[in-house]
């Protein structure tokens, strides 16, 4: 059983950035299979190692997006992006050095993150992004 299962309400209708949000539930549905077979924090600490490299990829897939396009919300997007970012990070640092041992708390912090950034601010990208010339966001592409 998986803890996100994707939604056509999570849909942008941009092609990459779908398929990356996709990405991203099932390496957080990876964790949580993780913690619900009982594995230690050394494989948990493994599969965060993906979702912060992942989640770079994504934010810098979303930022190129922004920049390309002239998206007036860059700077409180990407403002989120880090903070995001910064938190995944010290979940990382903290169950790699011990301080933290991952339970259904972490694993819901992830998940909720991650429907509400879906949610809410790469919704009205995704409308800018939409209401540009699709070249553009081609031309943006990783």
């Amino acid at each position: 059983m998986s803890l996100l299962i994707w939604k056509d309400e999570y849909l942008t209708q941009v092609e990459e950035i779908d398929s990356q949000h996709l990405r991203l539930i099932e390496l957080i549905n990876g964790i949580y299979d993780l913690l619900r077979s009982g594995r230690g924090n050394e494989s948990i600490a493994e599969a965060l190692n993906e979702v912060v490299d992942y989640t770079q990829f994504h934010f810098s897939t979303e930022e190129k997006f922004m920049a390309t396009t002239d998206y007036p919300g860059v700077l409180a997007h990407s403002g989120e992006h880090e903070r995001l970012l910064d938190q995944i990070r010290e979940l990382r640092r903290s169950v790699q050095d011990g301080r933290t041992v991952v339970s259904m708390n972490e694993i819901y912090f992830l998940k909720d993150w991650l429907l509400s950034h879906f949610q809410g601010p790469d919704r009205g990208l995704a409308r800018h992004l939409l209401s540009r010339a699709l070249p553009l966001i081609e031309d943006a592409a990783i």
